[in-house]
């Protein structure tokens, strides 16, 4: 074989096996089987029989005990399955491929054989196996890309074709420059994406042959980010549009691609780990059990300093993914739904604002042709998924907005006339439903239904001042926790006594201005951030009190994930109460300037709608 001088030359810088002779590097060259893992892919099982040692060529693996637990990481010229081939037992642990791979797997045999013949040989191996038994894992360190810019994760230029190459240039050009995914150009930039997975899905399983335009199978218009985003936004980025690869642009032009492997070296355990994890659990119980590994998570994501609205998002995207991997679950136990659905998400979830301590505000909404016999199929997956999100953490909506509520399990109609009645005929249990449900999301299912329902209920709350001024009047309910001489006005008994709410009286005063501010303007946005911009641009409120009011929510959001990962650290459940006496005097004096912020805010919306 044309590869043995190749192999033999590689073996001799391996730690053990330069104790070998050039006949025995030979013997072992000969006996080595080669193979190439994509990222993801199994090498071993725990419990699988092991007859090979297995020496990492290039690439990545990491290994995982029995409970799904990252145990270490390997790269190139580093071996693993020793012990279970040394102790002839079963494999012990779950060898991962972290990218695209190639292993030598040395037959047993030979590497016996070695053991007999080398004492040098032996003992290395020897030693390797006793560390190995003896080292018990440490803790997950756990570290955010918070820090790092998207820009720094590069590390080569872009790789490109044109747009007229065919599909076996392009894939020649894959291999020759060893990426697993190509960039096409025209001539205004970037077009389009192709993956190897593209390949094997498009061309090999459909049958066709590798002159068809690259055009045919690339996906168009791919996703883009800028360098100056920080690493997170970009994981973030892939999480939620379930991509491996984003180009990255400086100024508009290409500069390279980040993939998931990318954040996998980065740091121990990243995020993309667990909504991964999720996405491949089949059973409830699976799904609660990856979901403990969440506070550890947002411990590290505070320590590396991500900001309030960084956190929400992650939340809220684990939220999503282990609401959607339940979903499947509750269709796969109980078959094809009857009828179109969504599954929508409202409150901080809908706003993609949740914080460590989050309950459920979730519904269901069907499409027109439900009948009442389809509730009994809504009503079993929806108890399936309420609780299992309970267990995750995601504790019971208090007043039951839930999809396990049939109120809130109903065809488009029936939605339809619900806002209707809560904006012409409002009322105060009107007031508390809309305050929930215009945060309304789709998380999964028929979206459309969410589009149709949001786009009826925008011009008829625009153009009702009533409503709108009746919801300015129930959002004072939140004020501002500062008395006279700008004092602050603590929590008088309970468990919480002497404490502030930073929820209640912080954080939900400005989440209603924007909810009603975007209102008045026609803007159904989300988010509270875009909610302000929103209504800056449409000139509903000043473009200077939406800058304060998102500085404010800022600074509060910032006290509360200090406050809540401390809580976790302490193995505490995380609350939204924080006792003044506890932070600094710099700190105490911008947090009533930021309530101070919130009462000028509340005052000028009472006097846009003339409410006295």
């Amino acid at each position: 074989m044309k590869e043995i001088p190749e192999i033999v030359q590689f073996l001799r810088t391996l730690p053990a096996f330069d104790a070998l002779g050039n006949e025995e590097l030979a013997a072992c060259a000969k006996s080595i089987e080669i193979a190439y893992y994509r990222e993801g892919d199994d090498i071993l099982t725990i419990g699988s029989e092991n007859r090979q040692l297995h020496i990492i060529r290039s690439g990545a693996v990491e290994l995982r005990d029995e409970n799904g637990e990252m145990m270490t990481r390997l790269a190139e010229s580093e071996c693993f399955g020793f012990p279970s081939l040394m102790n002839l037992a079963p494999a012990r642990n779950h060898s991962i491929a972290l990218e695209d791979t190639l292993i030598y797997h040395l037959g047993g045999e030979t590497f016996a054989r070695m053991r007999r013949e080398n004492k040098a040989f032996d003992t290395w191996f020897i030693r390797a196996l006793s560390e190995r038994l003896l080292t018990t894992p440490t803790p997950l360190n756990l570290k955010g890309a918070a820090g790092s810019s998207v820009g720094s994760l590069l590390g080569r230029p872009p790789v490109t074709i044109e747009k007229t190459a065919t599909v076996r240039q392009t894939a020649a050009k894959m291999v020759a420059e060893r990426v697993s995914a190509m960039l096409i150009r025209d001539e205004t930039g970037v077009c389009g994406i192709v993956t190897d997975r593209d390949i094997r899905a498009r061309v090999v399983a459909e049958g066709h042959h590798g002159d068809h335009p690259v055009t045919e199978i690339m996906t168009a218009s791919p996703i883009t980010l800028d360098s100056e985003a920080n690493a997170y936004e970009a994981a973030l980025v892939m999480m939620q549009n379930h991509i491996h690869h984003l180009p990255i642009t400086e100024q508009g032009e290409l500069i390279g691609m980040v993939s998931r492997s990318d954040f996998m070296r980065l740091e121990t355990e990243h995020p993309l780990y667990l909504v991964s994890d999720i996405g491949k659990q089949t059973t409830a119980e699976g799904i609660v059990t990856a979901c403990k590994r969440l506070p550890g998570l947002i411990i590290g994501q505070i320590e590396s300093q991500a900001n309030g609205e960084q956190l929400g998002k992650f939340i809220t995207t684990v939220t999503d993914t282990v609401t959607r991997q339940l979903l499947r679950i509750a269709e796969a136990e109980l078959g094809s739904p009857p009828c179109g659905y969504a599954w929508v998400a409202m409150g901080s979830q809908g706003r993609s604002e949740q914080s460590a301590k989050s309950d459920q505000d979730n519904a269901l909404l069907l499409a027109d042709e439900a009948t009442a016999a389809d509730d009994d199929y809504f009503a079993a997956m929806a108890k399936i998924v309420n609780d299992a999100l309970n267990a995750c953490g995601y504790v019971y909506c208090p007043g039951d907005v839930m999809a396990s509520n049939p109120k809130w399990r109903k065809p488009l109609r029936q939605w339809r006339e619900y806002f209707h009645k809560w904006i012409t005929v409002p009322e105060q249990k009107a007031l508390m439903h809309a305050n929930i449900f215009f945060d309304l999301r789709c998380v999964s299912g028929a979206c459309a239904l969410v589009d149709d329902l949001k786009e009826g209920i925008r011009e008829s709350a625009r153009g009702n001042e009533l409503f709108l001024a009746l919801m300015v009047k129930n959002a004072m309910s939140y004020q501002p926790p500062l008395g006279f001489f700008r004092q602050f006005v603590l929590e008088k008994s309970g468990a919480h006594k002497n404490t502030l709410d930073l929820k209640m009286h912080g954080i939900m005063p400005i989440v209603e201005i924007a909810r009603i501010r975007s209102l008045a303007a026609g803007e159904l946005r989300i988010t509270t951030r875009n909610r302000l911009k929103a209504a800056a641009a449409a000139g509903e409120i000043s473009e200077a009190d939406a800058a304060s009011l998102a500085d404010a929510l800022d600074f509060i959001e910032q006290l509360r994930i200090e406050h809540q990962g401390q809580q976790l650290g302490a193995g505490k459940p995380p609350d939204n109460h924080i006792a003044p006496e506890h932070l600094s005097p710099l700190v105490r004096q911008n947090l009533k300037a930021a309530f101070s912020q919130i009462r000028i805010s509340q005052s000028a919306l009472l006097n846009r709608f003339h409410i006295a």
